[in-house]
């Protein structure tokens, strides 16, 4: 918990990171019933995890103060996320922009002021290039609610305010699903994230609290929790959904991450250990974040660098498989390209003109 990274959640941001750029890139009959789009909500729930923790211990430092703390720990708290976050993400914007994403080029102001998921959650489709933005867009709200619930909230009442966050979720899910059948997307809506943040904020807390990590209460949710998404899922796969029960299963989801990085903080040994310490999966793990930037932008760039790749017969039957091969290689390749120059020459160098995390 004292590092300042876990190589082991590296490992677990790579497999992530790769599970939604298939998810984004590889066709329907390739990728089969398979939930490749829970790397997102490991993300989610991770975010909820780390940010909690270092704002709760800014309040720890801010309330030994015998000054008035909570402005300044929350300016200071923006900052970091702006210099670690934003200046990626408009670098990313920019290049969506250069490379004519259509809905990029058509409402840029969505994208630039973070309220693109409600934009979306209106359209028919997901736009292209940028349809992954959604989920970037409620992480910066999410950046800007969190300090106002963690500093200004009474602790006693943190764990109930978290549990309350947790159940908005699922409410919101059935209120729109039921009262606003006219929202094609009501995933994107904000509150129906609210269960992944909060529930890694919940075990923030309770370490924060004293509970260890790979705690057993903890491992046991988890597996409960695994087991139950598992069974909502393959029901809602077969349109046999239970009514009210399907609502959460994405709250089981952000459990089993929770439990997840439990584990990981605790430490995992043997094969699984040594695979997430593998140097293969530690550099996908640190240059993450620029992958998931700009990996749906970057088959529009190369589709007008090399429009080959779009040559009708990479869609012909007979070659459908090895040359949808090919074109997938290049996208891996383009990606980790870009997503290695955003590592090396923005989020490196951005990182060291952060300041250390205080509260005053």
């Amino acid at each position: 918990m004292s590092a300042p990274r876990n190589t082991q959640l590296d490992g677990w941001r790579a497999f992530a990171v790769l599970g939604v750029m298939w998810l984004h890139w590889a066709p329907r009959e390739w990728r089969g019933a398979l939930p490749f789009e829970i790397g997102l909500y490991f993300f989610l729930t991770l975010t909820g995890f780390l940010i909690t923790r270092v704002l709760l211990r800014d309040r720890d430092a801010g309330e030994k103060l015998q000054k008035p703390w909570r402005k300044m720990a929350t300016r200071h708290f923006l900052k970091r996320r702006a210099i670690r976050i934003l200046i990626p993400c408009y670098a990313a914007m920019a290049f969506a922009w250069i490379c004519a994403a259509p809905d990029m080029r058509a409402h840029p102001w969505v994208y630039l002021t973070h309220v693109s998921n409600l934009h979306m959650a209106y359209l028919p489709d997901y736009p292209s290039g940028t349809a992954h933005y959604w989920t970037l867009a409620i992480q910066m709200q999410f950046y800007f609610l969190w300090p106002l619930l963690i500093f200004f909230s009474p602790r006693r009442m943190l764990a109930p305010l978290l549990t309350g966050f947790v159940m908005l979720a699922p409410l919101s899910r059935w209120v729109l699903l039921h009262h606003f059948p006219e929202i094609p997307h009501p995933g994107a809506i904000s509150t129906c994230a609210a269960d992944y943040f909060a529930v890694g904020a919940l075990l923030a807390l309770a370490m924060e609290r004293g509970m260890q990590p790979g705690d057993c209460r903890v491992r046991i949710a988890g597996w409960i929790a695994f087991a139950s998404y598992v069974i909502l899922y393959c029901l809602d796969e077969a349109d046999r959904s239970v009514p009210g029960l399907r609502h959460f299963q994405q709250t089981f989801v952000s459990i089993l991450f929770a439990a997840l990085i439990s584990a990981t903080l605790h430490g995992f040994t043997g094969p699984l250990g040594r695979i997430l310490e593998h140097p293969v999966a530690q550099h996908i793990g640190r240059i993450s974040y620029g992958l998931y930037l700009f990996h749906t932008t970057v088959p529009l760039a190369l589709g007008t660098v090399m429009p080959i790749l779009w040559h009708p017969v990479f869609e012909h039957p007979t070659f459908h498989g090895p040359l949808l091969g090919v074109r997938l290689i290049f996208f891996a390749l383009a990606s980790w390209g870009v997503a290695w120059l955003c590592w090396r020459y923005l989020e490196q160098p951005l990182d060291r003109f952060r300041q250390p995390s205080r509260a005053a």
